[in-house]
C-alpha cells in the first residue's frame, strides 16, 4: 500500500484540537484544582472527622480514701476525690491538684451538681476555694445511732456532671466528669464517665461526647458539586453543554 494513501495521511497527521471558550476554561481549570486537593487529602472530611472531644466511659466505685481522675489520660492526675470518714459520719470532697484546675462551684464553694447541656467554659463559676477542695456530700449518724441525716448539693445526684476546668502544657482546657452519688445511709458515689474538649478555651456543654463532624453533602455544598456527578470532569465543571462539545471533538476524530 502506498505510504502517502489517504489512510496514511489521516494518521500521520495531527490531530487539530478544539478550542474551548474562555469562561469554560476557567470552569475546567476551577474543577482540576477541586480534583487535586481531593488527593491530597481533603476529601477525607467526607467520613466523620476527627472528635474534637474526647470521651472516656467509666464505671468505678470511689473507695475509701483518694481516688485521682486524670481526665485527659496523659498519665498525670488532674483532679482527686477524697471519701472519708468525718466525725460520725463521712465526707465526698473534690480537691484541687494543681492551682490552675479548678471545679464549677457555688457561692459557698460547693461542688455544683450541673444537669445535661450545660455550658461549660471560661464563663463559668470557676472560683478557688482556700482549702482546695469542694464540698460535695456528707452522711451523719445520729449519736443513739437510730437516726442519721445527709446533706450537700449532691447528696441524692443521679447521672450528674462535676464541670471542670484544667491545665495542659500551660494552656486551659474545660471538661466534666458524670457521678452518681447517694448519701442515704453512708456515701456511695460512682464515676460513670468524663470528657474534655481538646481545643483550649474552648467550652463544651456537660455529657458531650464528641465534637462536630464534617459530611459529604456540607462538603458538595461548600465546593458546589452535584450529589451524583457522572461523565467527565469538564461535565462536572460546566454541566450537560461541555459533554456535547467534548463528544462531537471525539466524533470528529472518527
Amino acid at each position: 500500500m502506498p505510504r502517502n494513501s489517504t489512510r496514511g495521511r489521516f494518521l500521520s497527521q495531527p490531530r487539530a484540537c478544539a478550542r474551548i471558550n474562555s469562561k469554560l476554561d476557567k470552569k475546567l481549570a476551577a474543577y482540576m484544582a477541586v480534583g487535586a486537593a481531593a488527593g491530597a487529602g481533603i476529601f477525607a472530611a467526607a467520613s466523620p472527622a476527627q472528635a474534637e472531644v474526647v470521651y472516656t466511659p467509666a464505671n468505678l466505685t470511689l473507695k475509701q480514701g483518694i481516688t485521682p481522675l486524670d481526665i485527659n489520660n496523659d498519665g498525670v492526675a488532674d483532679f482527686r476525690f477524697y471519701r472519708g470518714g468525718y466525725g460520725h459520719g463521712s465526707r465526698l470532697y473534690v480537691l484541687q491538684q494543681d492551682a490552675k484546675n479548678l471545679v464549677f462551684n457555688s457561692a459557698t464553694f460547693n461542688a455544683a451538681p450541673l444537669p445535661s447541656g450545660a455550658r461549660i467554659g471560661p464563663k463559668g463559676a470557676f472560683k478557688e476555694d482556700e482549702d482546695k477542695a469542694w464540698f460535695m456530700a456528707g452522711w451523719s449518724e445520729g449519736l443513739s445511732g437510730i437516726s442519721s441525716r445527709s446533706d450537700g448539693p449532691w447528696k441524692q445526684a443521679q447521672s450528674t456532671y462535676l464541670g471542670l476546668r484544667f491545665s495542659v502544657n500551660g494552656q486551659t482546657h474545660y471538661g466534666w466528669a458524670r457521678m452518681t452519688v447517694n448519701a442515704k445511709t453512708g456515701i456511695v458515689a460512682t464515676l460513670t464517665g468524663y470528657a474534655y474538649e481538646t481545643i483550649p478555651n474552648k467550652p463544651i456543654l456537660a455529657g458531650q461526647t464528641s465534637g462536630p463532624v464534617t459530611n459529604t453533602r456540607d462538603l458538595r455544598m461548600n465546593l458546589s458539586i452535584p450529589a451524583n456527578p457522572s461523565g467527565t470532569l469538564g461535565v462536572l465543571a460546566a454541566g450537560a453543554d461541555t459533554l456535547a462539545i467534548w463528544r462531537r471533538e471525539e466524533s470528529a476524530a472518527v
